[in-house]
């Protein structure tokens, strides 16, 4: 019997570097989105800055035009986060982002298993 008839068993550790660039990948996307919570879910901490200088007669144009251009950063880098399996946008199902989803909107892969 020769040595290129026998079947070489499959490599098990192929599979893992996928995992793993997938994982990463998820904790991209994980990232990304938890990014823009803490941009929303400081919006009463701005609105509360921005009526405290316009009470003083200070210009606001500064903190508001920075928080403007940060909250559209980071609503942008959430929405064209691809999901590591379809390669679809994972937030974004037709025209609208929805980080709320905890799952990829095209195949259904989820944030919950990292």
């Amino acid at each position: 019997m020769s040595d290129h008839n026998k079947k070489v068993p499959a490599r098990r550790d192929s599979a893992k570097p996928r995992d793993e660039l997938q994982h990463k990948e998820l904790l991209g996307i994980r990232a990304a989105r938890n990014r823009l919570f803490v941009c929303f879910w400081t919006l009463p901490v701005y609105i509360y800055t921005v009526n405290q200088l316009l009470s003083a007669g200070n210009s606001s144009s500064v903190i508001m035009y920075s928080y403007m251009l940060l909250y559209a950063f980071f609503g942008i880098s959430v929405s064209v986060k691809r999901c590591p399996d379809c390669h679809e946008q994972f937030f974004v199902k037709r025209f609208f982002l929805n980080p709320f989803r905890s799952q990829c909107a095209h195949c259904g892969l989820s944030l919950k298993h990292l």
